[in-house]
């Protein structure tokens, strides 16, 4: 008996200097709640005429093209099916997803590695403006783990309204285009103009830009399109017709 209750003390011990040592890690270089740096990327340069119509637009391959938009100004449609496709709890969760989460370990334990993320809006909101690109390109539990601790201080420290307006302002959409700014790029169109099928397949676009593009692979698009609409009537966002 003592020996069995050497053996269980050593590892529970090991496991927790292990803990630890994973804390340390993942809470290393971690802005504090009061810090965190969320500085959206600058608009790029534009050319108009006197009249205000847009003539040029300089697009750097490294920053694509980008105008930031308000939240207001923003389609309700666009907002409510970002959040139908991407985390139907935004409003209500605390910055991460436990149920997703679950989910997500259930999928990469029985593909044997990394498929799913379970990441919420707020979740991808740290990794693309909180995390340097190699760090956004780690699929590790370690890397994980950071995306959620800055989630949780992100939604501590910024209202719902503002982490989701940053988030359709940075998310990437395909082609060079972030932010609600692609639907000139794909419709030709102001973001404040997109009617609920423009809003639909915008939408879908995030989880996989270039499997989903539009002007490539118009069959697939359409296909994630009618997704994003059916967890639009979930939600109670929309009706059938």
């Amino acid at each position: 008996m003592n020996t069995l209750w050497r053996v269980l003390l050593s590892l529970l011990l090991l496991t927790i200097v292990l803990l630890t040592g994973l804390a340390r890690y993942v809470l290393s270089g971690l802005p504090g709640a009061g810090s965190l740096p969320l500085q959206p990327a600058p608009d790029t340069t534009k050319i108009y005429d006197r009249h205000g119509h847009l003539l040029w637009e300089f697009l750097d391959p490294r920053s694509g093209a980008r105008t930031y938009v308000p939240l207001e100004e923003i389609p309700l449609y666009l907002r409510q099916a970002t959040i139908a496709i991407e985390d139907a709890g935004f409003y209500d969760n605390p910055g991460i997803e436990p149920r997703a989460l679950l989910r997500a370990l259930v999928q990469n334990l029985a593909a044997k590695r990394v498929v799913s993320g379970g990441s919420t809006i707020t979740q991808q909101l740290a990794r693309l403006m909180l995390m340097s690109p190699r760090e956004r390109q780690r699929r590790t539990l370690p890397r994980k783990l950071r995306e959620m601790a800055l989630a949780l201080r992100l939604a501590r420290t910024y209202s719902k309204d503002k982490i989701l307006e940053l988030y359709l302002n940075e998310v990437y959409y395909g082609n060079l285009a972030y932010g609600v700014a692609a639907a000139r790029l794909y419709f030709g169109v102001r973001p404040q103009d997109l009617d609920l099928a423009q809003c639909a397949l915008l939408a879908g676009l995030p989880q996989s830009p270039a499997a989903y593009d539009p002007l490539v692979h118009y069959d697939a698009a359409k296909a994630r399109q009618r997704t994003v609409l059916d967890a639009m009537v979930r939600r109670g966002y929309i009706t059938p017709m």
